[in-house]
């Protein structure tokens, strides 16, 4: 953007200190946007404050002792909601920009969870339309846990609105989709070791793209589908369907039991191939308990992903092996959930100040990290399926169904039963019907006001605590656990500081790094633009990446000649110009092998200055490659001064470069230029004051392939 759109504020905070400031941000660059121009942004924004104030007053109320804790589940609220496109729920921008029946089945759990009932309305009924003539409810193509997922959303949905009538319409889909399933599960011969299950497909949860391996979650999910429509059927009075479904739904227990014990294995692995990484497989108790709780197999998955599934817990979070060095917070969920059915309340309570660690200030949580560079992959901040999660496992920490029970406070931390501290919920949707809780520490134990649903009144109400935080009083009609104290005071302070012990180093700083937007710009005459045209080896307007007909990922639209950007005038090449050559683009492995890019090219200098800048700084074939070496570099410029020394600036995704069509993510780079769909950086280094020889710029043998179009030297 020009000078004069640029909005500076500067402030000197003490510790503690607040400022605040409101711009404008133009919503579109159309003629029309001139009118909105003397608005006055304050205003806009104290409404849309109100709005959303608004929304959240008509939701169930739950206040926690713990203040992110709480803002951090009014902020998934608002993600939901934003997500929502007129009743279609996506799992965010961008890439997830789309529905996703497994995203959007527990993103809709979480609009119901939260009473926001005119969003939760609307989100269902896409799932009535995702229904193909076969039967089977699909989003992604040829992923079977969708089918399950859909039918379960379907059930959940009836089950904590208690519309019998919304049931009854509902019900024949429900039964088309299991009539998939029952049949798609006898494909496989019966002398096949993988009779009874669905069978193979693709699954990109577990890693396992190839469609040659039977995915354990896709057949647990169709279970579970089959279960809830067998339960349906109970409630609809259709006692021939019930036990016709129950009967099914025990000969295809019976068949993925016998899958499980062909692995030899202890657990249930993510394929009954025994490749892939954790996903659907651990779904074993939640949503709803497809096993024993103390089933041996569910104990063995818990202690293989907490303790050997990638070398284990991370950070208090699962490993996601489809990448190297990433966790993923949202998926370890599901064996917290799976903790919290079991009775492992500490556990559940230190695995939820881990997932409340990986947010940012905002409160808005990624999908999955790498957590050596402590940078979430593909731009999903903020992933909504990862703030769904995040509400729907402290909502059951609070209140919690057990099929007919209903459970309170089943996993909380003891510190917010202390002496003067209190929880609050208030007009709760569960099951049975909307509920109330109060709780107050106090010196003589815990007051307790509880105001039970009545719509199905539970046939059993349990309230866990420790024997330090007795109720004052008897609560009636409910029972009282006594469960352990726990050995930790968990609290959000307790699992910042274990990070700060625990986590990768912080990034080091790199030196003479410029700080963008330029408190002085370069004069344009003590600015030498350096030569690129032997360097340049690709076309940007045709194959940037030796890519013939690629379609629209092409540098359309970016500017040639002498032009300044970020501040810093720098000479682009034409490459109708220079034989077609236009851009420096670095080697890949991922790159048409009849294109064989250069791992490195030397860029003559002799000259002295006082800052460097570079144009280009992205990269393609590998958005969120981690890079190499101590820095997590993909490549690095090596300037080489002539007394023999060398200055070395590495790009680092996230940091010092980023991927080319992706959203700009380079915190430490300014976005120089921008087109549909790319974009180049400038970055910036301050030099030593000896003449330079050259400049090399070096790839470091990941994926990535980065660019260069322009360098220049402030003298």
């Amino acid at each position: 953007k020009g000078a004069s759109s640029q909005h500076v504020r500067n402030w000197s905070l003490a510790p503690g200190g607040l400022a605040e400031t409101v711009v404008r941000v133009p919503f579109t660059s159309t003629p029309d946007a001139a009118k909105w121009a003397n608005e006055a942004p304050k205003v806009w924004l104290d409404r849309t404050v109100d709005f959303w104030r608004g929304v959240l007053a008509g939701a169930a109320r739950i206040e926690v002792p713990c203040r992110k804790a709480t803002e951090a589940l009014r902020a998934a609220h608002v993600c939901q909601l934003i997500a929502n496109d007129h009743g279609v729920l996506k799992g965010g921008e961008g890439f997830y920009d789309e529905f996703y029946i497994r995203d959007g089945a527990y993103q809709l759990m979480e609009l119901e969870e939260a009473g926001l009932w005119d969003a939760a309305r609307k989100a269902v009924e896409r799932y009535l339309r995702s229904q193909r003539p076969n039967g089977r409810f699909e989003s992604q193509a040829n992923q079977f846990d969708a089918n399950g997922q859909a039918v379960w959303a379907l059930w959940q949905y009836a089950k904590i609105t208690g519309d019998r009538e919304w049931l009854a319409k509902a019900y024949p889909q429900m039964r088309r989709a299991v009539a998939w399933t029952e049949k798609a599960r006898r494909t496989a011969p019966r002398d096949s070791p993988f009779a009874g299950v669905l069978p193979i497909a693709p699954a990109d949860g577990e890693y396992l793209w190839d469609a040659k391996h039977h995915i354990v979650g896709y057949d647990l999910w169709n279970l579970r589908g089959m279960l809830c429509t067998a339960d349906a059927a109970a409630i609809l009075g259709r006692a021939d369907h019930y036990k016709e479904l129950l009967d099914e739904a025990s000969g295809y227990a019976a068949a993925i039991d016998a899958a499980w014990k062909r692995t030899g294995l202890a657990h249930f692995p993510p394929s009954w191939e025994k490749e892939g990484t954790h996903w659907g497989n651990t779904e074993t108790l939640w949503p709803t308990e497809l096993f024993d709780c103390n089933d041996p197999r569910v104990t063995a998955l818990i202690h293989h992903a907490r303790k050997v599934h990638g070398g284990g817990f991370l950070e208090g979070t699962i490993r996601w092996l489809g990448a190297k060095d990433a966790i993923h917070p949202y998926m370890s969920a599901y064996t917290t959930m799976a903790s919290l059915a079991r009775g492992e309340h500490e556990q559940v309570v230190e695995d939820f100040y881990w997932y409340l660690l990986h947010s940012t200030a905002a409160h808005a949580f990624p999908e999955g990290i790498f957590y050596k560079r402590r940078f979430a992959w593909s731009d999903t901040i903020p992933h909504v399926t990862g703030a769904s999660n995040y509400a729907l496992m402290l909502r059951h920490m609070l209140v919690h169904e057990r099929g007919e029970e209903l459970h309170l406070l089943a996993a909380v931390p003891d510190g917010w039963l202390a002496d003067g501290k209190e929880i609050r919920i208030e007009n709760l949707p569960t099951h049975f019907g909307p509920m109330g809780l109060c709780t107050r520490g106090t010196a003589s134990g815990l007051q307790v006001e509880f105001t039970p649903p009545k719509r199905t009144p539970p046939k059993r109400i349990v309230l866990h605590l420790p024997e330090s935080r007795r109720p004052v009083g008897a609560v009636p009609g409910v029972e009282l656990a006594i469960r352990s104290p726990q050995t930790k005071p968990w609290d959000f302070a307790t699992v910042v500081k274990l990070y700060s012990a625990e986590a990768a180093a912080l990034f080091q700083p790199i030196p003479g790094l410029v700080e963008f937007p330029l408190d002085v710009p370069p004069a344009p005459d003590a600015c030498l633009p350096l030569d690129l045209k032997p360097a340049a080896n690709t076309d940007p307007f045709t194959a940037p990446f030796g890519v013939s007909k690629p379609g629209k990922f092409l540098f359309t639209g970016m500017p040639v000649g002498r032009k300044t950007v970020a501040g810093v005038p720098f000479e682009i090449i034409d490459p109708a110009k220079n034989s077609g050559r236009g851009l420096v683009v670095l080697h890949s492995p991922r790159a048409p092998k009849d294109r064989p890019w250069p791992t490195q090219v030397e860029i003559p200098v002799r000259a002295q200055g006082k800052r460097l800048f570079f144009l280009g700084n992205v990269h393609g074939w590998a958005s969120d490659d981690p890079g190499k070496g101590p820095w997590g570099a993909v490549a690095e410029y090596v300037i080489r001064y002539a007394d023999g020394q060398q200055q070395v600036v590495p790009l680092i995704t996230g940091r010092t470069a980023d991927e080319w069509t992706a959203s700009p993510s380079a915190a430490e780079a300014a976005v120089g230029l921008r087109g549909d769909p790319w974009h180049l950086n400038v970055l910036g280094v301050t030099l030593r004051p000896v003449a330079i020889d050259s400049i090399l710029f070096r790839d470091l043998g990941t994926p990535a392939a980065p660019v260069l179009a322009g360098v220049t030297v402030e003298k």
